[in-house]
């Protein structure tokens, strides 16, 4: 996870940590470009690549022992499966009755071999699904693509820049995330 001392030392607002960490008269704002850029960088590769909980809520189990495709990689645990059952009343899976399969590029979700998804509610939104999702360090090729956005988001602070030239920095964001994108066909 790329940290408000790191960003601060590429912003040379600190030369060294111990001068980051007590400079912190702008950690708002610094942070908030921080979780900007990553938000931007998950955008264009379509990966979580911070750690933090993700939640999926679905109308129905797939028939039988189907596989739910989870909607982010990678997935590093399911923390719980509740449901509401055809009575009216809540239910939860425990962890050693799923199969996470981390093989495929979007994870998937299946009950223990051997078994099928429980019977539930004929009501929408009746299956809750809560996973961590996302790697536990950023890559450092990574960790520059969001410092170089957060260095020209801290530099320019309005939408339009008037009266100098600018240009895209060769091998720059685009290049550096080129290698985490997940490109969609069709």
């Amino acid at each position: 996870m790329l940290t408000l001392t790191r960003a601060k030392l590429h912003l040379r607002l600190a030369i060294t940590e111990e001068e980051a960490e007590a400079y912190t008269d702008e950690d708002v704002l610094i942070q908030g470009l921080i979780d900007a850029a990553y938000q931007y960088a998950e955008h264009a590769t379509q990966t979580t690549l911070a750690t933090r909980i993700k939640t999926l809520v679905l109308d129905a189990f797939p028939p039988g022992a189907g596989k739910i495709e989870l909607p982010w990689t990678p997935v590093v645990a399911v923390e719980s499966l509740d449901y509401i059952g055809p009575g009216g009343d809540e239910h939860s899976l425990e962890a050693e009755a799923l199969r996470l399969d981390t093989r495929s590029i979007y994870p998937t979700l299946a009950p223990q071999w051997g078994s099928q998804w429980p019977r539930t509610t004929d009501e929408p939104e009746c299956i809750t699904i809560t996973a961590t999702a996302g790697a536990d360090e950023t890559p450092s090729d990574v960790q520059v693509a969001l410092l170089l956005l957060v260095g020209h988001w801290y530099e320019n602070r309005e939408s339009v820049v008037i009266g100098s030239s600018s240009s895209t920095v060769p091998m720059g964001v685009d290049m550096l995330l080129a290698p985490y994108r997940i490109h969609s066909v069709g």
